[in-house]
């Protein structure tokens, strides 16, 4: 807990927190949220925004259980898409736009550019992509109308990027960046603006850091007092997704002034604190303290170790896993990997495990997700087919949630194999593993890359593969790039409360099946030096 006399506290309307991680950015929330309901009128709401799911689940959960349920009421917590996607269903036709035409989600674009990439080597298709991808982005970036997107596409001269912007437009449907362009259109509209701003008096806006300045402007545009901006630029990881740092760190220091600093950590353990200070020294960070150093058993753990395989290395971490869950049944690890590349030892060896294990890439695996699911079939008649259970779980989706929409058709496509290899839905649903827990985390295994853990916590984290071309990734090339790899380490290491295991294997098997050495990461002997040997 983060103390009284804090920034949640602060007399000003624009309040700019810098929070290191594990420092109590998400307390501070549920404190300022506290702060700043008696302040709105009774009609009011508090609009708190974040990235992911998994984050929205996070803060929402604080919220609930810091205000309680009848304050929760008044906080509508969402991501930027979600309130994008809730902008074009009610206010679309204002400029154009069928308020009915199917929300896209992040997949879409990806099917848009499958067919001009099909056919090229892997290395040409994914630069192909990038490409695609980046020239859209740009073109996206700003509130253009349809017509001034193509000139911008025309004036880039990426000639798939202009055919796929017109096949898109010729098919009436979204993409995913189309949301957030749509939603600065409609925000820049005075009335509509001051509808939101009437309805939202207050904003709390998690992870800064993580902002394109599209969404910094929309942020603004939703609410015209209040506005509270938590996050830490030594933990920006998306400059690759359009966030801009820099940029946005400058604009809010004009907005809010000198921002409040927090020092102390509320989440790791002395032990894991020494890791994570020394990594992030190495990006200029100041050293985090433990709030409490005593509370934590023998000041908590870190761990290195060196195997002669991957799978010899995956091993090892199935075989420590069980043993923590054995010892306690309530313990959440996380086991967190760079690159997909790199998980396939670790997917090959929990692939059988005995113990609860969520893989975060996997929607059949996701909790939420699990629940719609079983709460539709229990519903439904048993003879009920998979398109009236694909109907029944959509239904129970708000349909400005893009991103769980997402995550439940492959979750149903995933479910519908099921299906088929044990006969009967209910018999596929006896499968599925219901969440043990309301807990955002729950107890048990989870397999996740760097990215998608931003903003979670664990008892104990796994890192596996801190070798070269891995952490930091081979294809971070410039200074900038290999700066924000370390960020990325940094990120993975502040992840863990208790207990921190940083690995490395000697030897990989590449895809052609042979084996190949390694090196270590060039970060390797900087974060081992605060462990011990496991």
């Amino acid at each position: 807990m983060i103390p009284p006399l804090d920034p949640a506290h602060s007399p000003r309307e624009n309040l700019l927190v810098i929070a290191p991680p594990g420092c109590g950015k998400t307390e501070l929330l549920a404190r300022r949220a506290a702060h700043l309901l008696p302040v709105l009128e009774p009609h009011q709401r508090i609009l708190a925004l974040t990235f992911s799911n998994r984050a929205k689940a996070n803060l929402a959960e604080r919220l609930l259980t810091g205000l309680g349920p009848q304050r929760f009421r008044r906080i509508k917590v969402t991501n930027f898409h979600g309130h994008a996607a809730e902008l074009i269903r009610a206010h679309g036709p204002t400029i154009g736009l069928d308020p009915h035409c199917p929300l896209a989600n992040k997949s879409t674009l990806s099917q848009a550019i499958e067919p001009y990439i099909s056919g090229l080597p892997f290395a040409a298709a994914a630069q192909s992509k990038r490409q695609i991808e980046l020239a859209l982005a740009a073109a996206k970036s700003q509130p253009h109308d349809d017509d001034e997107v193509l000139k911008v596409l025309a004036e880039i001269g990426n000639q798939a990027a202009l055919e796929i912007e017109l096949e898109r437009r010729q098919q009436g449907v979204l993409h995913y960046d189309d949301l957030l362009r749509h939603a600065q259109r409609l925000l820049g509209i005075k009335k509509i603006a001051y509808l939101y701003q009437q309805h939202f008096s207050a904003i709390l806006v998690d992870e800064f850091q993580d902002l394109s300045p599209q969404q910094l402007q929309i942020a603004l545009a939703s609410t015209a007092r209040h506005r509270t901006f938590v996050g830490d630029p030594l933990q920006g990881i998306y400059s690759w997704a359009g966030a801009r740092p820099a940029e946005v760190e400058a604009h809010l220091l004009e907005i809010c002034g000198e921002p409040h600093y927090l020092n102390t950590s509320y989440r790791s353990s002395p032990a894991v604190l020494a890791v994570v200070n020394r990594a992030s020294s190495l990006l200029g960070g100041q050293p985090l303290q433990a709030a409490d150093p005593a509370a934590w058993p023998s000041g908590g753990q870190a761990l290195y170790a060196t195997f002669d395989t991957g799978l010899q290395e995956a091993q090892w971490i199935l075989d420590e896993a069980t043993r923590l869950l054995e010892a306690d049944p309530s313990t959440t690890i996380g086991v967190i990997i760079r690159a997909a590349w790199r998980r396939r030892p670790i997917d090959e060896v929990f692939a059988n495990a005995k113990i609860p294990t969520q893989r975060w890439d996997l929607p059949i695996e996701d909790d939420l997700i699990v629940q719609h699911l079983l709460d539709a079939i229990q519903r439904l008649p048993r003879q009920a087919d998979m398109a009236t259970i694909t109907q029944t779980v959509l239904e129970s989706i708000d349909p400005t949630d893009v991103d769980t929409r997402e995550q439940a058709l492959h979750a149903l496509h995933e479910f519908s194999t099921l299906v088929k290899h044990d006969g009967t839905p209910r018999a596929a649903a006896a499968q599925l593993r219901p969440p043990a827990t309301e807990r955002a985390i729950s107890p048990g295994v989870h397999i996740l890359n760097a990215h998608t853990g931003k903003g979670q916590q664990f008892d104990w984290v796994f890192i596996p593969g801190i070798e070269g071309f891995h952490i930091p990734s081979g294809q971070a090339k410039t200074p900038a790039e290999r700066q924000e790899e370390l960020r990325v380490a940094l990120v993975m290491l502040s992840r863990a409360r208790h207990g921190l295991a940083a690995t490395r294997a000697l030897t990989l098997i590449a895809n052609s099946g042979n084996p190949y050495s390694t090196k270590p990461s060039q970060w390797w002997a900087a974060i081992t030096s605060a462990c011990h040997p496991a």
